[in-house]
């Protein structure tokens, strides 16, 4: 009967985060989203080949599948391996990107029309909303495997930590919000109900409302100049 002990309150722990935690195909899904994004983005705004790169991702992301089939009751650093490097990868070609974009607006605006120019700046912006969120969801508390305990240090604080009555004591972010923090930092420039508390979480927020107002003020605002 000892023995089985250990057994069993794994199996109930596991039972209980598999209640709380976010579904494995959301986080998915926003990788999807970002490869999609990608292949709208024009040639002349990525530095290598994007069929290249879309199917370096879809591989890792298939790593990613294949190494959390039980999902995230278990801490795999295999998965967390998979996972920084895949996110490593988008942010580093989206910021590429818009730095390619940047130029052509500064010093090579003639050869690029207005609506390429208008486009690819909404799929950088977008990107660049997909990507933090799955950084930050990625990061906070040392990721989803080790999220379920409660003596973690986290990165963000959400309104159901501190407000009990709206949600149970079991409760846990998922991707959906960290999406959402994701979307209000880039258009409030600033959280609406997430307080970040760790360094770390904060310069990440600065750099992407730093990229989001570059993307808006620089690249938007001069496409839909020429197109006037």
């Amino acid at each position: 009967m000892i023995e089985n002990q250990p057994s069993r309150m794994t199996h109930h722990v596991r039972k209980v985060f598999k209640k709380t935690h976010d579904p494995l195909w959301q986080m998915q899904l926003g990788v999807v989203a970002v490869i999609i994004l990608q292949l709208l983005t024009s040639y002349e705004f990525l530095p290598f080949s994007k069929v290249g790169l879309v199917i370096v991702e879809i591989m890792l992301l298939m790593g990613l599948i294949v190494v959390t089939t039980e999902g995230y009751g278990v801490f795999s650093r295999s998965r967390r391996n998979l996972a920084i490097i895949l996110i490593t990868i988008i942010s580093a070609f989206n910021v590429i990107s818009l730095a390619l974009l940047t130029n052509a607006l500064l010093l090579n605006s003639g050869s690029v029309g207005g609506l390429e120019l208008l486009a690819n700046g909404l799929v950088i912006y977008t990107t660049n909303i997909l990507m933090f969120a799955l950084l930050y969801w990625e990061l906070d508390g040392g990721g989803p495997d080790k999220r379920t305990s409660r003596q973690i240090k986290r990165d963000f604080l959400f309104t159901q930590m501190t407000e009990t009555r709206y949600a149970e004591e079991s409760w846990l972010p998922g991707f959906i919000d960290y999406v959402y923090l994701s979307t209000t930092n880039v258009t409030n420039f600033a959280s609406a109900d997430v307080r970040p508390i760790s360094h770390r979480s904060k310069m990440l927020m600065m750099i992407q409302a730093l990229v989001a107002l570059v993307t808006v003020v620089l690249v938007l605002a001069r496409a839909i100049n020429i197109l006037n």
